[in-house]
């Protein structure tokens, strides 16, 4: 009898059961997600209070402008430090899922769980350093100038 020519084929990503989709589609957009929204909430909130009608004021329509905008801006810097650290979370529990050549992975598709989990940790890291420059303008600059 003839020994079977073709190679055992595996799923390219083994340890995809570590990582939930969940957890990957959060760890991928939970920061730009944040940014997004502390960017539009953040505009709108100071827009509304610096000019509300035809002409610009030099101070906030109302007072609490600036402790509404930090606000925005701190939950934005806690749930993009989240969506990071669940991209983390799941990059180090499928970082073994295949070893080799880089090419030869891109190739044939192997590691989609760990690339998702990379790209995560890279796209969250950077929307991360936004909203802290943002957030540090907002406690920097004053409210209407």
């Amino acid at each position: 009898m003839a020994s079977n020519p073709l190679p055992t084929v595996t799923h390219p990503a083994p340890e995809r059961r570590k990582a939930s989709l969940r957890a990957l589609i959060f760890g991928l957009v939970a920061a730009p997600l944040a940014w997004s929204a502390q960017t539009i909430l953040g505009y709108s909130v100071a827009s509304r209070a610096c000019f509300p009608g035809d002409t610009p004021r030099s101070t906030p329509a109302f007072a609490y402008v600036w402790s509404e905008v930090l606000t925005v801006n701190v939950i934005a810097l806690i749930v993009g430090v989240l969506g990071t650290l669940v991209a983390f979370t799941s990059w180090s529990a499928t970082r073994h899922e295949h070893g080799g050549r880089p090419n030869y992975l891109i190739d044939v598709g192997e590691g989609r769980t760990r690339f998702l989990a990379m790209c995560g940790m890279l796209v969250g890291a950077g929307f991360v350093v936004a909203i802290l420059f943002t957030t540090v303008t907002v406690v920097l600059a004053s409210a209407c100038r």
